[in-house]
C-alpha cells in the first residue's frame, strides 16, 4: 500500500528522504517550488518528483518500486496543481532513459544531449509558439534576408555589450540585420524589464538592430538552469548541448539565422565551456564568430559582474568607464532610489 503526499522540504526528515533518493539516481536537489512523494507502509520514500513554475524536475523511484505506475501518479498531481496556477506549457529536463515514460505522457522531446533530454508540452508547439511571440516583435517578414544573432543577458549592458554589437554589425555589413535575443528568464541580479529596457536604449542609434526576448526556450530556467549558477557551479556539458541544439533546430530556420556573435571569455570558465559547445554544435547550418572581449583605455577587461559588484558596494565611479551613459544614468538614479 503507498500513499502520495506533498512532502515538506521544511521538515529534516522529510527533506533528508527527498535527497537521499535523489542521490540514489544519480540526481541533486535543484530549486523547486512544490514536491510530491509516495510513500509505503512504512513511510519509506519510494518515489518522488518536483516542480518549479512550469518545469518538471527531480523524479525518482526506488528500484523495487518501478514499473508500477508511481511516476504517472505523481506527474497528475504537480501537472494538476499547476494547471491550477495557470501555466498551460510544461517542461521536463531528464535522462534519455526516461524519454519514453514522458512522451507517453502526452510530452514532445525538443532536444537531447550525450546522456539528457529536454521535452515539451503545450497547447502550442514551439514553431507556433516563436512565431505568435516574436515575429510580430520584427519589421516585415524576417525571413526573407539572411540574418545574425547574439544572445546576451546583459547583467546589465555595459561598453562590452555595445563593443560585440558594433563588431558584429561590422561583419554583417548591410546585408544582414542583426537579431539580439535578451535573456528572458527573471534570475538575473538586474529584472529582464530593466536588462531589456538597457539593451534597446544603448542601441536605439544603431541600424539593422533588431532587440527580441529570448523566450522559455533559449537560455531558460526549462533549457539551460545551470546557465543561472555559473557564479556557484560550472554550467553542464549536457545543458549546453541541448541549448545549443534547441537554437539550431528551431531559432536558426525561423528567423533564417546565418551567423551567430559570441563574446570572448576571458573570465568565466562556464561562459567558456558554452562557447566552445555553440562552436561545435551550431555549424556548418550557423558559423559561430567570437569577438574580441572589449578593454579600457588602461586595458582593464569590461565585465558586467564588476559592475554589479560596484553597484552592491556604492562604487559605481570605479566602473564608469565600463559603462555608456544610458547604463550608468540608469544605474545611478536606481542606486538612489533604493537608499
Amino acid at each position: 500500500m503507498t500513499n502520495l503526499q506533498k512532502i515538506n522540504l521544511e521538515l529534516k526528515s522529510q527533506k533528508e528522504k527527498f535527497t537521499a533518493l535523489l542521490n540514489e539516481n544519480g540526481l541533486i536537489a535543484d530549486s523547486l517550488e512544490s514536491v510530491y512523494g509516495i510513500f509505503d507502509e512504512s513511510d519509506n520514500l519510494a518515489a518522488c518528483g518536483g516542480r518549479e513554475k512550469n518545469i518538471l524536475k527531480c523524479f525518482a523511484v526506488k528500484n523495487e518500486f518501478k514499473g508500477i505506475g508511481l511516476t504517472d501518479e505523481i506527474l497528475s498531481a504537480l501537472l494538476k496543481e499547476a494547471y491550477g496556477e495557470g501555466y498551460k506549457s510544461f517542461f521536463i529536463f531528464t535522462k534519455r532513459s526516461s524519454v519514453s515514460f514522458f512522451t507517453g505522457a502526452g510530452f514532445i522531446s525538443l532536444a537531447s544531449s550525450d546522456d539528457s533530454a529536454l521535452l515539451y508540452r503545450g497547447e502550442n508547439t514551439i514553431e507556433e509558439v516563436l512565431k505568435n511571440e516574436l515575429l510580430p516583435l520584427c519589421p516585415g517578414d524576417i525571413r526573407e534576408t539572411e540574418n545574425a544573432a547574439i544572445v546576451m543577458n546583459a547583467n546589465p549592458f555595459t561598453l562590452g555589450h555595445r563593443y560585440l554589437i558594433e563588431k558584429a554589425l561590422e561583419h554583417c555589413g548591410t546585408d544582414k540585420r542583426l537579431l539580439v535575443f535578451a535573456v528572458e528568464t527573471d534570475k538575473s541580479f538586474f529584472s529582464f524589464q530593466d536588462r531589456f529596457m538597457l539593451i534597446k536604449k544603448n542601441t536605439e542609434d544603431l541600424k539593422n538592430v533588431i532587440v527580441l526576448p529570448s523566450s522559455q526556450f533559449l537560455i531558460s530556467s526549462a533549457t539551460f538552469p545551470s546557465y543561472f549558477l555559473k557564479e556557484k557551479t560550472l554550467i553542464s556539458k549536457n545543458q549546453t548541448q541541448l541549448d545549443a541544439r534547441i537554437f539550431l533546430k528551431y531559432f536558426v530556420p525561423l528567423f533564417n539565422i546565418k551567423i551567430r556573435f559570441l563574446g570572448e571569455e576571458p573570465l568565466d570558465p562556464s561562459t567558456e565551456i558554452y562557447n566552445q559547445t555553440l562552436l561545435k554544435e551550431l555549424p556548418p547550418q550557423c558559423e559561430v564568430k567570437i569577438i574580441e572581449r572589449k578593454k579600457t583605455h588602461n586595458n582593464k577587461i569590461i565585465s558586467a559582474t564588476k559592475v554589479r559588484s560596484a553597484f552592491q558596494n556604492n562604487s559605481l565611479e570605479e566602473v564608469r568607464s565600463f559603462l555608456p551613459e544610458a547604463t550608468y544614468n540608469f544605474l545611478s538614479s536606481l542606486k538612489e532610489k533604493n537608499n
